[in-house]
């Protein structure tokens, strides 16, 4: 985390879930970024996580993921459904050094 706000980023997450639940959850794992809600799938649709195939059927649900956004609203980096919930931070860090 001082890694990358080092570099001038920042980190949220994007949950479908209720804000109450990720507000609940976020204090609990002490997370200590934000996570945001999108319950009607906008941010999930337009970064086309939306429905991607799992190997579990939730149905509709956005699939974890990650990105890499600049200043400016490009995708520097992106990993789409990871198969963990582990991040290489390492590569993070060098899609922020690059924007």
């Amino acid at each position: 985390m001082q890694d990358i706000q080092a570099l001038g980023a920042k980190v949220v997450a994007v949950s479908v879930d209720p804000i109450d639940q990720s507000k609940s959850l976020a204090d609990q794992l002490q997370l200590g970024f934000p996570i945001l809600q999108d319950r009607n799938h906008a941010l999930g649709s337009a970064f086309g996580v939306f429905r991607l195939p799992g190997g579990m059927d939730m149905g509709d649900v956005d699939s974890h993921s990650i990105f890499v956004i600049d200043a400016s609203g490009h995708v520097n980096w992106k990993q789409l459904a990871p198969d963990t919930m582990h991040v290489a931070v390492d590569d993070v860090v060098a899609a922020l050094k690059q924007a």
